[in-house]
């Protein structure tokens, strides 16, 4: 993938651990966007670790089948971008939201890596990817409208 990702020098502020985590959202996914982006998951290499509260389970195939699991317990998704944990916590909306520790993104390579999740978000799902200060959706620090347009940082938020 050759779409720009932002240099770290232009990026770094926005890790700089505050106690809050950062969480990354696929907006607007739909079930479909859901799908495709569980589906993707479910390849990626090295795999991701799927957990019903907390004890490691087979990833079901079908989206539903995680959001049905909500009614008795917590579902859970992790994977390492590079050396960067992101969650996945299967919160039913349309959106789909990661967290990540902004403490993992310390050095120009961490940051590298979570740029080419975050392209490869946008090209799963075909919807736009966005990184926010924890629970703060409305709050864009990054914004990727495609995976070929590539990732900007938010000249309004900038540090």
């Amino acid at each position: 993938m050759t779409a720009p990702i932002p240099a770290w020098t232009d990026v770094a502020w926005i890790f700089e651990p505050d106690g809050a985590l950062r969480d990354l959202y696929v907006l607007d996914a739909g079930p479909e966007g859901w799908q495709a982006v569980l589906d993707g998951l479910r390849a990626l290499d090295p795999p991701s670790v799927f957990e019903i509260d907390g004890e490691l389970a087979a990833l079901p195939a079908r989206v539903e089948d995680v959001f049905a699991i909500w009614g008795n317990a917590s579902p859970s998704l992790r994977w390492n971008a590079g050396e960067v944990q992101v969650n996945l916590h299967f919160f039913r909306s349309d959106d789909i939201e990661f967290d990540i520790d902004p403490a993992d993104v310390c050095e120009p390579e961490d940051w590298q890596a979570l740029g080419r999740f975050m392209l490869w978000l946008a090209e799963k799902a075909g919807r736009p990817v966005i990184l926010t200060p924890e629970n703060k959706p409305d709050d864009i620090l990054l914004f990727c409208r495609t995976a070929q347009d590539g990732i900007e940082v938010n000249s309004v938020a900038e540090g």
